[in-house]
């Protein structure tokens, strides 16, 4: 009983670091070092915790994460067999129609389709932020420029008269 002990702890002990050279596989990094990729060998946990991990890379708000549930209720559609067309059929609203379209565009799984389906509703919402504040900058820089610029239409045009008389 203890040798076996002793033999399943030498071989976490004993695991080492793997290095990925192209094709091949070694104990000493590539000779080319930007091409080296570094594998862990250690066992991984058997309790199931890594599967339960959300695998989104960021901080989803309220509307992303719904998108993502609805993509993840199209997903399980597809999978039982419904097609794109019988789904685009049941879609009550364009946007529901534009998600359909976009989660059969992807592949993957559930998990896979539905953290990419957040992470571009994420994307779509800074740029949105991104431009309201560009937007907001033009505006404040329109104003301040504003009234001057106001009375110079108006100037240039008195002074385009009075060019026109000699």
């Amino acid at each position: 009983m203890i040798a076996c002990a002793l033999l399943c702890n030498a071989q976490a002990a004993f695991s080492a670091t793997m290095y990925r050279c192209g094709n091949s596989f070694q104990d000493t990094p590539c000779v080319n070092h930007s091409y080296s990729k570094t594998l862990n060998t250690a066992a991984k946990p058997a309790n199931g915790s890594e599967a339960t991990k959300d695998l989104s890379p960021y901080v989803v708000d309220a509307g992303c994460k719904q998108r993502g549930d609805a993509a993840k209720k199209i997903m399980w559609q597809r999978q039982v067999g419904k097609t794109k067309e019988e789904q685009l059929e049941a879609a009550q609203d364009t946007q529901t129609h534009a998600l359909v379209s976009e989660v059969y565009q992807h592949r993957g799984t559930i998990l896979e389709v539905r953290n990419s389906i957040e992470q571009a509703c994420m994307q779509q919402k800074e740029q949105d932020q991104l431009a309201e504040q560009l937007l907001l900058a033009a505006k404040k820089l329109k104003q301040r420029n504003g009234s001057p610029a106001s009375a110079g239409p108006s100037g240039a045009a008195s002074e385009q008269t009075t060019s026109n008389k000699p």
